[in-house]
């Protein structure tokens, strides 16, 4: 774990094309210099932040949502509705991204047609760089929800059936059941549900290469994108390693702190 990610901290100081590696010059922190003067990088930086607050509100909110739900069904029915959800799981992000493409096709798509039966076939879709990123939060949203019910699902049946019974003697409804019994019971099992989507947001590639490649106008470009752009299409492979380390900083920066806070509640 060590090894690679001290490259990649050396590389970055490095200006250096793939294969000229005995012609590298050190600049220091130039790359770094580099990334915060391009206005692209910067909005590269942007579209993460913004993609992984859509995608990692919508998943939780809707995958937690639905779980408790399903628990509320008779058992046969919750565990069949839980193998129906659990399907999207089982394709690869890359052949995600080529289903929504074509349902995101303006001319023969089920999106538009959905849409035109309501008036609304003027919307963008991954053709707009007003509608693209949350085009994209969507597709993402259908691939990850399905891991939150499952985990969620799971985590559910560890809380006492008791407690629900007590808190139906009280007179508590289900909103007040849900705020007072199962989301506090359920509160390590959504910690680590976030840290597990929500990096997995912040480092969002395959679908955003198979849907729009960072278009339009760089509208969805993400820093994994914009990192592989730098190595493999204009050769800057100095430059894309101090934007991976840019992007563990960013990691690091915004679940750092739950990390930690996770592991303490362990110690505890």
């Amino acid at each position: 774990m060590i090894v690679p990610l001290g490259f990649a901290l050396i590389a970055s100081t490095f200006d250096y094309s793939l294969g000229q590696e005995d012609k590298a010059a050190f600049v220091f922190l130039d790359n770094y210099v580099m990334f915060f003067s391009d206005p692209v990088a910067l909005r590269s930086l942007v579209n993460t932040v913004i993609f992984t607050v859509l995608s990692l509100s919508l998943c939780m909110g809707m995958g937690v949502g639905i779980s408790v739900l399903l628990k509320s069904l008779t058992p046969r029915t919750g565990n069949l509705l839980r193998a129906l959800f659990a399907m999207p799981l089982l394709i690869s992000p890359i052949i995600v991204s080529l289903i929504w493409r074509y349902m995101y096709d303006p001319t023969y798509g089920l999106i538009y047609y959905l849409l035109g039966l309501v008036g609304l076939q003027d919307f963008g879709g991954l053709t707009d760089s007003t509608t693209a990123l949350f085009s994209i939060v969507l597709t993402d949203v259908w691939h990850a929800v399905p891991f939150i019910i499952l985990v969620s699902s799971a985590g559910l049946t560890m809380i006492p059936e008791e407690l629900y019974e007590a808190a139906r003697i009280d007179g508590a409804g289900a909103i007040r059941t849900l705020f007072s019994v199962t989301l506090p019971l359920l509160a390590k099992t959504l910690v680590v549900l976030i840290l597990i989507r929500g990096t997995d947001a912040f480092r969002v590639f395959d679908l955003i290469y198979g849907l729009t490649g960072g278009g339009p106008a760089n509208s969805t470009t993400s820093l994994s994108i914009y990192a592989y752009k730098q190595a493999y299409e204009n050769n800057e492979m100095g430059f894309a390693m101090a934007v991976a380390v840019i992007t563990l900083l960013g990691l690091v920066i915004l679940f750092g702190p739950l990390m930690r806070n996770s592991a303490r509640g362990k110690d505890d």
